[in-house]
């Protein structure tokens, strides 16, 4: 299969990686100028930074990230990786702001702009720190009204300033996951079959090589399959899969739903789905169909594939992924949810 389909979450994290440790290089800022960044040190050490600990208003732990086997990953998720984008933003915007305007050092006020001490009453800011860095700890504040940037504060320092960009510093631990499971559209797949524990089967194929036909195998004397865009959106239910939550993948129970889907390309998606008090779970072992090739393709080709599946098996299977209830319904579809009566 194409890896850009499934792997290619993890090239864009290597390119963005290799981007982050060349914040320093890119910055064109003389060396004269360095006092009037916010945090002094940052840009000289940004390259270096493998932990970050955001701090909530309230001074609750929101996430701790630490920098491991080229990840940045979120420790209250036993390491699971984070938002590529989110901590690199986050490196590259307080290491590039600059004090645009002194603003108050009278503590009464802080906030009125956010940037009061977490846990003061009032406070609404986020506390970032780098631990083991030597590093002042920075107080995000609220938003400019005016769209210049942010309210900052070096916690220990009275004044408070204007800075020129707007750091993104969410207060959810799970905003810092990595969201994206996996993106596999219908046209990408060749067949899907899902298992009830009850030995109901579900059939889906494309219409030939129209993928936006779909249709129901196996469908039952006196009755008739919905259309091909009601059959669609199970096929397309890998198509930008996200989480809503993760957790390590320990025990799957034995009444699991079972669909599996099946590439052009040869990747089998087994899929082993759930629910349980947090909502509906899914988890996924990958392999290869060699079988589904055609018989010109080489033994090099061959070995790709191989490649190919047990990399997206060792991203995926070890991970229980809490899923949008509408993705859940579709993955878990039952032979009644397709049919309808014979007009």
């Amino acid at each position: 299969m194409n890896p850009k389909f499934v792997l290619g979450l993890g090239i864009v994290a290597l390119v963005m990686l290799t981007l982050a440790l060349m914040i320093g290089r890119e910055l064109s800022t003389p060396e004269e100028r360095l006092d009037e960044l916010l945090v002094p040190g940052l840009y000289e050490q940004v390259n270096d930074i493998a932990a970050i600990d955001i701090v909530g208003p309230k001074g609750e732990n929101v996430v701790t990230l630490r920098r491991e086997r080229e990840r940045w990953r979120v420790q209250e998720k036993s390491g699971f990786e984070a938002d590529f984008r989110l901590v690199h933003d986050l490196l590259r915007d307080l290491s590039e702001a600059r004090r645009r305007d002194e603003r108050t050092s009278n503590p009464d006020w802080y906030p009125r702009l956010g940037v009061a001490d977490p846990g003061v009453p009032g406070s609404d800011g986020m506390l970032v720190r780098f631990p083991d860095t030597g590093l002042p700890e920075v107080i995000v504040g609220q938003a400019d009204p005016a769209g210049i940037g942010r309210f900052a504060r070096l916690r220990g320092e009275e004044r408070s300033w204007l800075i020129d960009r707007s750091p993104e510093v969410p207060d959810s631990m799970l905003e810092w996951l990595e969201s994206a499971i996996m993106d596999i559209p219908a046209s990408q797949l060749a067949e899907v079959t899902i298992r009830h524990p009850d030995g109901e089967t579900v059939r889906l194929r494309p219409v030939g090589n129209d993928s936006d036909r779909w249709v129901l195998l196996d469908v039952p004397e006196g009755r008739e399959a919905v259309s091909s865009w009601e059959i669609r959106p199970v096929a397309s239910s890998l198509a930008a899969l996200s989480l809503r939550d993760v957790r390590p993948n320990e025990t799957v129970p034995e009444d699991a739903v079972r669909a599996l889907f099946q590439t052009v390309d040869g990747l089998i998606f087994l899929a082993s789905l759930f629910e349980d008090d947090d909502g509906g779970w899914v988890t996924f072992s990958v392999s290869a169909d060699t079988t589904a090739l055609a018989e010109e393709e080489t033994d090099d080709e061959v070995t790709e594939l191989a490649i190919d599946a047990a990399a997206v098996h060792g991203r995926l299977s070890p991970w229980q992924f809490a899923i949008p209830e509408n993705r859940y319904d579709e993955m878990t579809s039952r032979l009644e949810d397709l049919l309808t009566e014979v007009e």
